[in-house]
C-alpha cells in the first residue's frame, strides 16, 4: 500500500475526526498510487537494460538473426553454427569447397542481405542473358546421375574434363574436372545446349566434343554451336562470331583454331586463347577431313577430285603449304593426330584402314604395321603418343604402333567401338568409347583402367 494511501486511511479511522469515508476520494489516491508505482518499476528496468547494453558493447556482441546467420556490429555473415563470437571468442572456419583452400586459409563466405521488399525464399533469379549458361558462377557441384561421357580432354596428367549427357538434365551439356587423375570428379555449371554423340546430328545448337588450353582456365565446348569459357568453366558463353557449323577444335601454344561449315562451304577460324576474338583464316578449302594442332604446326586434310592432301602451316595460320598424303580421295582425305615432331594419319581403304606417320609436317609419309587383322575403318581411334609412337584403339584392345614391326597389343577390358585416343604424355593417355566408357593409361599404353565418373 502506498504510503500516503495508508495515513489517509489511519487518520479517517481516527475517532477525534469522527467524519464518514469519502470513497470517491479514495479511489482517486489508489489509481495515482498504482500509477507512480509502475513509473518507478519502468525506471528501474530501463536503468538495468542500459547497464546491460553498455557492459555487452566492451565485451562479446551478438544478435541472433534466423538458423545460420549471424548479424554482428551490423553486418550480415553465414556461418557454421547458429551463433558465432564477433569479439574475443575464436570463429570456427567456414569451409569454402569451391576455393579448395587449406582450413586455415579459407574465408568465411558472405551472404549477400536481401532488400526490405524481397523476400530471399521467394525472389526470382535474375533473367539469363541471352547466349549465356544459366549458371555462370554457380560453385562446383556433384556429378550427376547416371552421368555418361562424350568427350574428353586434358591439360596435364592429373587435370582433365569431361563433357557428357545426364537424364537428370535434359537439354543441357554437363562438364565435369578431375584434379586428381579421375579419382574424383566435381561438376561444373551446365551449358545451355543439347549433347550429341554423332558428328552427323549436330546442329547449330548443340554440342558434342570439349577443349581445354594447357592454361586450365580457357576451354570450348563445341559441335554446331560454340561455347567459350576463359574461367576454367565457372561461367560458359556462346560465341556467335563463327558463321556456320564448329565441326574440329584444337588448341596450343595460344591460339586456337575451328573447322567451320556452313552448307557446302568450308572455312577455317583462329582466336588467342584468351579471348573470344574469331577471324578466318586465309586458306582455301574443299572436302576437309580433319584438323591437327601442335606448337609447331596447324595441319589440315582435304582432298579434291582425285588428290588427297594435307595443308600445313608453320606460321600460325598466315601461309600454307599443300604436301599430297596416301589417302584414297575417293574414300576420305584421312584422320589426324599429332604430336611435337610428328604428325599421324589414318586412310581409310574400305571396310579398313592404314596407318601412315610423317615427321617432316606432312612433306613425306610411312607406313605404320597395324598387324593382322587389319584395323576397321569405321571402328578405330588413333593417339599420337610420341614422335615415335601412336595408339590405335579398336574394340576391346589397343595397339602401340611404331613402325614396319608389329604393334604390341594390350587388352582393354570392356571397351566398345572407339571415339577418342589421346595422349596427355608419353605415359598418360585416354580412350573414350561411344558408350560412354572411359580408359586410362599410366604406363604408356601397356596396361588400361576403366575410369569411373563419380
Amino acid at each position: 500500500m502506498d504510503p500516503l494511501e495508508g495515513r489517509l486511511r489511519e487518520a479517517l479511522r481516527d475517532d477525534a475526526w469522527r467524519l464518514p469515508a469519502d470513497t470517491a476520494l479514495l479511489d482517486r489516491v489508489r489509481v495515482n498510487a498504482a500509477a507512480r508505482r509502475r513509473r518507478h518499476r519502468t525506471a528501474a528496468m530501463t536503468a538495468v537494460a542500459v547497464f546491460l547494453l553498455v557492459a555487452g558493447m566492451g565485451g562479446v556482441g551478438y544478435i541472433l538473426r534466423g538458423p545460420g546467420q549471424t548479424t554482428v556490429a551490423g553486418k550480415s555473415e553465414s556461418t557454421t553454427t547458429t551463433l558465432e563470437r564477433s569479439g574475443g571468442g575464436a570463429r570456427k572456419p567456414t569451409e569454402d569447397h569451391a576455393a579448395g583452400a587449406p582450413a586455415s586459409t579459407r574465408r568465411p563466405t558472405p551472404t549477400r542481405t536481401p532488400s526490405p521488399t524481397t523476400d530471399a525464399r521467394t525472389a526470382s533469379p535474375s533473367p539469363t542473358p541471352p547466349g549465356k549458361s544459366a549458371t555462370p558462377d554457380v560453385a562446383a557441384g556433384g556429378v550427376p546421375a547416371k552421368f555418361s561421357p562424350v568427350s574428353l580432354t586434358a591439360s596435364s596428367d592429373q587435370n582433365f574434363w569431361v563433357l557428357g549427357e545426364s537424364p537428370t538434365g535434359p537439354g543441357r551439356a554437363t562438364v565435369v574436372v578431375t584434379r586428381d587423375g579421375g579419382d574424383r570428379f566435381t561438376a561444373l555449371p551446365a551449358i545451355a545446349a543439347p549433347v550429341v554423340r554423332a558428328a552427323n546430328k549436330v546442329t547449330a545448337d548443340t554440342v558434342h566434343d570439349l577443349r581445354f588450353a594447357a592454361d586450365a582456365k580457357d576451354g570450348w565446348a563445341y559441335g554446331g554451336a560454340l561455347w567459350s569459357t576463359h574461367d576454367g568453366g565457372r561461367g560458359w558463353h556462346q560465341v556467335r562470331a563463327v558463321t556456320g557449323l564448329v565441326e574440329q577444335l584444337e588448341t596450343a601454344n595460344g591460339t586456337t583454331y575451328a573447322l567451320v561449315r556452313d552448307g557446302s562451304t568450308w572455312t577455317l577460324w583462329r582466336s588467342p586463347s584468351g579471348e573470344d576474338a574469331w577471324s578466318r583464316v586465309g586458306v582455301d578449302l574443299k572436302t576437309p577431313a580433319s584438323l591437327a594442332v601442335t606448337s609447331k604446326v596447324v595441319a589440315v586434310t582435304d582432298r579434291s577430285g582425285t588428290d588427297a592432301f594435307v595443308l600445313t602451316s608453320a606460321d600460325g595460320g598466315r601461309t600454307f603449304d599443300q604436301h599430297p598424303t596416301p589417302c584414297n580421295a575417293d574414300l576420305s582425305a584421312g584422320r589426324l593426330s599429332a604430336t611435337t615432331g610428328s604428325m599421324w594419319l589414318t586412310c581409310p581403304t574400305g571396310t579398313a584402314a592404314e596407318v601412315h606417320v610423317s615427321r617432316d609436317n606432312g612433306a613425306s609419309w610411312s607406313a605404320v604395321s597395324s598387324g593382322t587383322p587389319a584395323i576397321s575403318g569405321t571402328a578405330a581411334a588413333l593417339g599420337a603418343r610420341s614422335a615415335r609412337q601412336a595408339v590405335v584403339a579398336v574394340p576391346g584392345k589397343a595397339l602401340l604402333v611404331s613402325g614396319s614391326d608389329q604393334p604390341a597389343q594390350a587388352k582393354v577390358e570392356g571397351l566398345g567401338t572407339p571415339t577418342y585416343a589421346g595422349f596427355t604424355s608419353d605415359r598418360v593417355g585416354y580412350i573414350l568409347d561411344v558408350n560412354g566408357g572411359l580408359f586410362r593409361t599410366d604406363d604408356g599404353g601397356g596396361t588400361w583402367q576403366p575410369v569411373t565418373v563419380r
